[in-house]
C-alpha cells in the first residue's frame, strides 16, 4: 500500500488513466478530473479523493495556461469564473456534509448524464450574456466543489458559441485554473488538503503532465471533432463502470 486506502494496483491505475487525462486536457482543455474523478473516488472515497484531483489540476494548468493566456476571450471568461468562484464553496460543503457512498455514485451519474448530453450535440442557442455566463459558471464551480467535474456546463456553454475552437480551449483553460485557485482556498480553510492529499495526488503527477504535453502537442493536428467524440465515449464507459462497481 503506497497511501492509506490506495494500493499499489491502485496506484498504477490511477497514473494511467491520468496518462489518457492528460492528452484529453492538453488536447481539448478539459476531461481530466470528469476522468479521474470516478476512479480514485472508487478507490479511496470522494473526499479523500477530490481535493487530490485538484492538485493534479492545477498542476496542468501551470502547463496550459501560459500559451491560452493571448487567446483568452475576458469578457466572457470573467463573468464564468466570478460564478465559478460563488459556486464552489457551495459544493465544497456538500462534499463534506453529504454519504461518501452517495456522493460517489453522484459523481458517477454526473458523468454519464454529461457524456451522453454532450455526444448528442445539444447547443445553448441564447445570447452570451455576463449574467448567463455567470450563472453558469455558478453551476460549474458548485460541481467542482463537490465532485472536482465542474467543466461540462461551462463546455457546453462555450462550445455552442461563435468562437473558434483556439478561443474555446483557451477560454475553457483560463476558466478551469481562476476557478481551481478558489477552490484550492476553500478546501484549505475546510481542512480537507491534508498530507494524504498529496500524497495521493503524487501518482498522477508525472503521468499527466506527459499526457498533458502530449494532447497539447496534437492540438490542430488532428480531428477535433473525432478526438471529441472518442472522449466522451471514455468518459461514458469509466461513469458506467464506476457506477455499477
Amino acid at each position: 500500500m503506497i497511501v492509506e486506502g490506495l494500493t499499489t494496483t491502485d496506484a498504477a491505475l490511477v497514473a494511467a488513466v491520468a496518462l489518457i487525462a492528460g492528452m484529453m486536457r492538453g488536447f481539448t482543455g478539459f476531461g481530466a478530473a470528469l476522468m479521474l474523478a470516478p476512479v480514485l473516488a472508487y478507490a479511496v472515497g470522494p473526499r479523500a479523493a477530490i481535493p487530490a484531483i485538484l492538485i493534479v489540476m492545477l498542476v496542468t494548468s501551470v502547463q496550459l495556461v501560459p500559451r491560452a493566456w493571448k487567446s483568452t476571450n475576458w469578457s466572457v471568461v470573467t463573468p464564468l469564473a466570478v460564478g465559478g468562484s460563488i459556486g464552489v464553496p457551495l459544493g465544497a460543503w456538500l462534499l463534506i456534509s453529504i454519504d461518501p457512498e452517495l456522493m460517489r455514485r453522484g459523481i458517477s451519474l454526473t458523468v454519464i448524464v454529461l457524456a451522453l448530453l454532450m455526444l448528442a450535440g445539444w447547443r445553448y442557442r441564447g445570447q452570451v450574456r455576463a449574467s448567463v455566463a455567470a450563472m453558469v459558471g455558478v453551476m460549474g464551480g458548485f460541481i467542482s466543489g463537490a465532485a472536482a467535474a465542474g467543466g461540462p456546463p461551462v463546455i457546453l456553454f462555450l462550445l455552442s458559441g461563435p468562437e473558434n475552437a483556439a478561443r474555446n480551449r483557451a477560454a475553457i483553460i483560463m476558466y478551469f485554473a481562476l476557478v481551481q485557485v478558489a477552490a484550492f482556498v476553500v478546501y484549505a480553510v475546510a481542512d480537507l488538503i491534508t498530507l494524504q492529499t498529496v500524497l495521493l495526488s503524487l501518482p498522477m503527477i508525472p503521468t499527466i503532465v506527459i499526457g498533458t504535453w502530449l494532447g497539447e502537442r496534437l492540438f490542430g493536428k488532428a480531428s477535433e471533432t473525432l478526438y471529441r467524440r472518442i472522449a466522451l465515449v471514455v468518459l461514458l464507459a469509466i461513469g458506467l463502470s464506476t457506477l455499477f462497481a
